[in-house]
C-alpha cells in the first residue's frame, strides 16, 4: 500500500470522498432521528397511560345486584 500523502484528493477520488462524507452524515442524522422518535413515542405512551389511569380512577362504581 502507498502512504497517504499530504496533498488533497483530486478528481474522482475527491468526488468519492465527498460522496462518502455526505452519506456518513446522512446515516448519522437518520440514526439520531430514529433515537429521537423512539424517545418521543415512549414519552407520549407514558403520558397517555398515566392519563388513562387517572381517568379510570374517577369512574363510578357498579351497584351490587
Amino acid at each position: 500500500m502507498t502512504k497517504p500523502s499530504k496533498e488533497p484528493l483530486r478528481g474522482d477520488a475527491a468526488w468519492k470522498a465527498a460522496k462518502k462524507a455526505v452519506s456518513d452524515r446522512n446515516e448519522a442524522a437518520y440514526a439520531r432521528g430514529r433515537r429521537d422518535k423512539v424517545s418521543r413515542n415512549a414519552e407520549h405512551a407514558a403520558k397517555r397511560f398515566a392519563e388513562e389511569r387517572h381517568s379510570n380512577q374517577n369512574l363510578p362504581s357498579q351497584p351490587h345486584v
